[in-house]
């Protein structure tokens, strides 16, 4: 397995790199201008078509047209509109999505010239259904050429029938029903196989009636789910209408800035080139213009001319790219997300986007989204599924096809319960392979193109000249519009409520929780410490705040691309500290009921006992030598009252409360205590930095770890530093700075 995944990424950067999207552009440029901007000159009257909503004709074996695109745009819009983008920005900066915008111009050409070439060469299959796409244009296409163009046609739309056929069972059916298991699980806890069993049942019960079935089915869901994300997703730009200018701005400065850019808390490096291939790859992912899919999906309508149906083409990639991934685009770069979560990337990075303008309800929102964007690709890629298996092997093979789609839905919702241990990177694998597979479609499907221009010029023209001649042909409307009318209402009205009643807003979750987007607005994170707890927090030889705390928040502010402020504090008033904001958190925190009582901690990154320290001329040996003695320890700590709780230790003891555990220590050094109760940290610092004899007595009397500390509601900013703590132990960050403090590695972090 480890050898086919060697190979399947050098094809996948091959196919998704520069050779393969210099192809895909290229030939969008060259039809664009072959054909004299189509994308243009045909923009509103694609419009008015699409919206036309003709009644389909007499046989009864077509579907309309709108229907067709609807089908379509199941297999289109998905995922990738959200995870793509979202990819597309973490790697490739926001002019990413410039470049996406660009290519998808161009894609608009292309889509158009391989629908209207679909349906010029489209069949009928023996049950007398309408077949077609980027094989039959190759078979049949370069086939009127004849000789050895007979031959390589068959072969080219072979090879395209078997990519199709590979890629609907993995990035059609397996790789989407995780996408909608995982969301299922992380939302509502649903387990993955029976998120898969109920998936397969739904599918089956949508694709046994075949294309009449399955139109029925995505004419209701297509405009839904379309409806539902736009109006979910203007929502949260209205709400930050304000920073939509500055971003565009920023987009486009960034996607021809030949200079890498380097943005506080982002992603360092991102330059022209980097933006210019993620956000091609990424918008002919997501739009597929090129690929050679959505015409097999036309080709089953009835439509009047050959270029009017590719006027659907034309709308398709206009609708996914320059609406549906424009506005997740900007909600992503509008909402700050990049700079607060700079590690976030795909889909986690736009549900986060939500959460931040929407509060817990934006993520069910999107999650729904999303839920709905893998469901309808399922059911789009079992048409094209359907449509490479009749080509190859005749309609008696769809049965099996059938269940070899339900069958490959289940495992891809269910894989690492199904398969084994590893079932997690059997998914992973499946995705990859199907990424490769979905880009190799696109090689036959533009050399068909590109051999077959100037037969294309000829439809175009042909169109052209009946429109100057005649007026076209007006069918009765269907009651489509009627349908689409109450579907769009009721999906504009579900995110409108769930927000109105979900109680969530943009303001509602600042009222509650800024307290990461205050950080990083401020450009810096105060760190509030005892200066008397070396090696943790103390005053250097140069005055300056130095330890092993100094250290860490300073690698934290670092990677979070703010600066790091240490400031001295009272430490018996830290609560204090926190509450009036002086600080924006506190180090060293006991891991203690006393202390969660009064603020949220982080992960215990270190652990401490609390110890009793005699001089090396001392007569205590043992716990019950202090009877009778006198002891010493800090004020305003835990440590008082952890002492009073141990009964059979404290009566008889003389406590005093000093200041810190070092004026505690020095104490005991002159003789006005008999022994201190301090931290072991401290105690061993001292001893180490002094020529005189110490004892640690043998028992101790508690364990505790230390924390940081933040005010009860910053979660937000407690779980980013959590995260980044746990980023510095895994890449040996923590162990180095232990090393420097402690001379070895006592860091906890898991």
């Amino acid at each position: 397995m480890e050898l086919i995944m060697q190979i399947n990424g050098a094809v996948n950067n091959f196919v998704w790199g520069p050779p393969g999207l210099t192809l895909l552009v290229g030939t969008g440029i060259y039809l664009t201008f072959l054909l004299g901007l189509p994308q243009l000159r045909y923009f509103f009257p694609a419009l008015a078509e699409v919206f036309s909503f003709r009644e389909k004709g007499e046989d009864d074996k077509s579907i309309s047209a709108f229907a067709a695109m609807a089908t379509a745009l199941a297999a289109t819009v998905g995922t990738g509109n959200v995870a793509g983008v979202a990819t597309a920005l973490h790697l490739g900066g926001p002019g990413a999505l410039v470049w996406m915008l660009i290519s998808a111009f161009f894609g608009m050409c292309t889509k158009f010239a391989e629908i209207t070439l679909a349906i010029h060469y489209r069949k009928k299959d023996e049950h007398g259904d309408w077949r077609g796409g980027s094989m039959y244009v190759l078979e049949y296409g370069l086939g009127e050429w004849g000789g050895k163009w007979k031959h390589v046609g068959k072969v080219l739309a072979v090879l395209f029938a078997l990519f199709v056929l590979m890629a609907s069972w993995g990035m059609g059916a397996a790789v989407q029903a995780n996408s909608v298991a995982e969301v299922l699980f992380m939302g509502w806890n649903v387990d993955h196989l029976y998120s898969g069993i109920m998936m397969a049942a739904f599918v089956g019960l949508v694709i046994v009636g075949g294309l009449t079935s399955l139109s029925r089915v995505t004419v209701i869901i297509v405009p839904f789910m379309v409806v539902f994300y736009t109006v979910s997703v203007s929502i949260l730009l209205i709400s930050h209408w304000a920073q939509i200018p500055a971003v565009i701005i920023e987009a486009l400065r960034m996607a021809f800035n030949p200079e890498p850019a380097v943005v506080a808390g982002g992603v360092a490096g991102w330059g022209v080139m980097e933006a210019v291939q993620r956000g091609i790859a990424r918008g002919v992912f997501s739009n597929e213009a090129g690929m050679g899919s959505a015409p097999m999906a036309y080709v089953t309508a009835d439509g009047p001319h050959p270029v009017q149906m590719g006027f659907y083409g034309i709308f398709e990639v206009f609708l996914d790219t320059f609406i549906i991934c424009t506005i997740t685009g900007l909600a992503i770069l509008v909402t700050g997300t990049m700079t607060y979560y700079p590690e976030l990337t795909g889909a986690q990075l736009a549900l986060q986007s939500f959460e931040i303008a929407m509060g817990t309800i934006g993520k069910y929102i999107l999650s729904i989204g999303l839920l709905l964007f893998a469901t309808t690709t399922i059911l789009g890629w079992y048409w094209y599924a359907e449509t490479a298996v009749t080509y190859l092997f005749g309609v008696r093979i769809k049965p099996v096809m059938k269940l070899l789609l339900i069958a490959m839905i289940i495992v891809g919702a269910s894989g690492s319960q199904l398969v084994d241990a590893s079932g997690n990177e059997y998914l992973n694998n499946i995705w990859s392979i199907s990424d490769t597979l979905n880009g190799l479609m696109a090689f036959p499907n533009l050399i068909g193109l590109l051999l077959l221009s100037l037969t294309l010029r000829r439809i175009v023209k042909d169109y052209d000249a009946q429109k100057a001649h005649s007026a076209p042909e007006k069918k009765p409307r269907s009651k489509e519009w009627k349908k689409l009318l109450l579907v769009s209402a009721c999906a504009a009205v579900v995110p409108l409520g769930l927000i109105t009643f979900g109680g969530s807003s943009r303001n509602v979750v600042r009222q509650y929780d800024v307290s990461l987007q205050t950080v990083m607005e401020n450009g810096r994170l105060v760190l509030g410490v005892d200066d008397s707890f070396p090696p943790m927090s103390f005053i250097g030889a140069d005055g300056e705040l130095v330890g092993a705390d100094i250290d860490i928040a300073r690698e934290v502010c670092s990677r979070m691309g703010v600066e790091c402020v240490a400031r001295p504090i009272e430490w018996k008033n830290k609560e204090n500290e926190l509450d009036s904001r002086k600080v924006d958190c506190v180090g060293s925190m006991p891991l203690v009921p006393q202390s969660m009582d009064k603020m949220i901690l982080s992960e215990a990154y270190i652990k401490n006992n609390l110890v009793f320290v005699v001089r090396g001329d001392s007569s205590v040996m043992w716990l019950r030598d202090l009877q009778g003695k006198v002891l010493g320890m800090q004020a305003g700590s835990t440590t008082y009252d952890d002492f009073k709780a141990a009964d059979n230790i404290s009566k008889g003891v003389t406590v005093v409360l000093l200041k810190d555990n070092m004026t505690v220590l020095k104490d005991v050094k002159e003789g006005r205590l008999d022994a201190g109760l301090v931290d072991s940290l401290a105690a061993c610092y001292f001893i180490r930095s002094n020529n005189e004899r110490y004892f640690i007595l043998p028992d101790t009397l508690s364990e505790e770890g230390l924390a940081l500390g933040f005010r009860i509601d910053d979660r937000e900013l407690r779980d980013r530093v959590q995260k980044i703590l746990r980023e510095m132990k895994a890449d040996g960050t923590l162990r180095k700075i232990s090393q420097k403090w402690f001379k070895s590695d006592i860091m906890i972090v898991r």
